[in-house]
């Protein structure tokens, strides 16, 4: 029984059970009128035939349009519970970033704490990179320690102090553009396309950003620092704009020096950039390969980023040289600037492996 109330109500697969029907009747009509000499009248068989067919053929139409609805609406129902899942896979990632990044750095409390030893371990980290085959920096903005240097009141008793020091981890970054073998700098990004790009320098000079907060410096970075250091005060237009043009000529000398003034051969003819721009920042990063140093793998880690932008005053820091830990963070470092997907830079570490 359940086989013929499949069959017989499903339009699609018995239609032609149902045109039978219709052709005997019409036959049955034709006998009919013949047998009773005409006064079966054929025209009203035939249109009630017809009626019966017409009808048949609209229930068809009408279960094909809904079965197409009920699929239709099946598959929005997919994209839409793959896109829940989406967001919130990517949400707990972001959790656990966060939730990672809160425990390293209460573990490492111990270590370095302070943002004045901080820099200071930036210099010795720099300047113990001599002649290095692998540098990594992943950092909030090339002008290092500037800001803050400058900003920040309770550095202000000894800002010539942090003038001189930031300016010599200036040096060191150009120094270690020039020696090392490959260099990787990647940074938060200004994302103010100003459209007088084109105009005179000094025409530039007046305009601001029209949405500053749009970019990943200011938001990730020099907003929420000013915030925490100046909690009852606006962030002013000109320290956004000194800090931003102070990054901008960092990135430019880098640029110049690893195109001009060094010898990265094989990085510039594998067509891998120095530069890679930031749209988030978990901490900050310098990362050492020199595998005939005694400590071949040495990374320096200071937690200050966009999860804990709030203990910017209580800045922490890690050095370790364990060589699984520090892969770990080159392939951190790879996979948030995409060069995990550039296949010229996969090439260069399949010929040049760390």
């Amino acid at each position: 029984m359940s086989f013929f109330h499949s069959f017989l109500f499903q339009p699609t697969r018995s239609w032609w059970v149902y045109l039978g029907i219709f052709l005997g009747l019409i036959s049955l009509g034709l006998g009919l009128y013949e047998l009773l000499n005409g006064h079966y009248s054929i025209i009203g068989s035939v249109a009630s035939f017809l009626a019966f067919f017409v009808a048949f053929q609209s229930w068809k139409s009408a279960d094909d349009t809904s079965r197409k609805t009920d699929q239709a609406l099946e598959q929005m129902q997919q994209v839409l519970a793959e896109t829940s899942r989406l967001a919130q896979q990517n949400y707990e990632i972001d959790q656990q970033i966060r939730g990672a990044v809160t425990t390293i750095s209460d573990a490492t409390r111990e270590l370095f704490k302070g943002y004045r030893q901080i820099l200071t371990e930036v210099r010795d980290f720099l300047d113990g990179a001599t002649n290095s085959e692998c540098i990594y920096i992943m950092t909030d903005t090339a002008a290092i320690g500037k800001f803050q240097a400058a900003h920040n009141p309770l550095l202000q008793d000894a800002q010539r102090e942090y003038k001189i020091l930031t300016d010599r981890i200036h040096d060191l970054i150009m120094a270690r553009v020039r020696d090392s073998g490959e260099f990787y700098f990647a940074s938060l990004d200004p994302s103010d396309r100003d459209p007088l790009d084109h105009e005179p320098a000094e025409k530039k000079a007046i305009t601001l950003p029209k949405q500053p907060d749009t970019g990943s410096l200011y938001g990730c970075y020099v907003a929420p620092v000013w915030h925490t250091i100046h909690p009852d005060q606006p962030l002013p237009e000109t320290v956004w704009q000194e800090q931003k043009q102070l990054h901008q000529a960092c990135l430019r000398e880098i640029t110049d020096t690893f195109t001009l003034f060094s010898d990265h051969h094989q990085q510039r003819d594998a067509g891998i950039p120095v530069l890679h721009t930031l749209d988030s920042l978990p901490f900050q990063l310098l990362i050492r390969v020199d595998l005939e140093a005694n400590e071949p793998f040495k990374a320096l880690i200071i937690f200050v980023g966009q999860y804990n932008m709030n203990k910017v005053q209580d800045a922490r820091a890690m050095l370790t040289a364990d060589p699984e830990l520090v892969r770990t963070f080159i392939s951190m470092f790879e996979s948030v600037t995409r060069l995990d997907g550039n296949e010229n830079y996969a090439d260069l570490r399949r010929r040049l492996p760390v």
